[in-house]
């Protein structure tokens, strides 16, 4: 299994341009790995981003925050869960479900179920039987039901847009969230 890297915060200036960033500016952050064994994240403007650096592990595309704006906040766990097994009826949302259930993962409100690969043709089947889409068997943590999610090929081209999709999905305003 991957171990976590630990990145910083954005550093709020441009790495090439040696500036600040401003409020509501794009700009990039990549991640490095230094001499020493340890990440460095570095953050550039858009008009600074000239493509990911040679070496680095990682690039994102974010928004710096403008002041005053409603902080967006992840969706509760139960309906993140409804969402994923919602999704089982979606196939053309199949890229989206299966970076959903990536995210639970990375936030350990799923975990992966151990056992022989299935495909999507025949659950019964080994992969090396029978073509077709490799499944992800998946447990809740809360209740241990289980989800069967399709592995997917995500090409560069639909990242940004797939990245939009689940932003929409996924976050709501922080004064949408009931306090309990």
């Amino acid at each position: 299994m991957l171990g976590e890297i630990k990145v910083g915060r954005c550093s709020r200036q441009c790495y090439r341009e040696k500036r600040p960033l401003k409020e509501g500016e794009w700009y990039y952050s990549v991640v490095m790995q230094n001499d020493d064994d340890d990440y460095e994240r570095r953050d550039y403007s858009a008009e600074g981003w000239e493509g990911p650096p040679e070496g680095s592990l990682g690039h994102w595309k974010c928004r710096m925050p403008i002041a005053g704006e409603k902080k967006l906040v992840l969706a509760p766990r139960a309906v993140l869960i409804g969402l994923l097994r919602q999704m089982e009826d979606m196939p053309e949302q199949a890229k989206t479900r299966y970076l959903l259930a990536l995210i639970l993962l990375r936030r350990r409100f799923v975990r992966v179920i151990t056992g022989p690969p299935l495909t999507a043709n025949d659950p019964g089947t080994p992969d090396s039987e029978t073509p077709g889409p490799k499944m992800m068997h998946l447990e809740v943590v809360d209740d241990g039901s289980t989800i069967d999610v399709a592995e997917c090929q995500i090409a560069k081209s639909e990242a940004e847009s797939l990245s939009e999709s689940l932003s929409e999905l996924l976050y709501c305003e922080a004064s949408e969230i009931q306090q309990e």
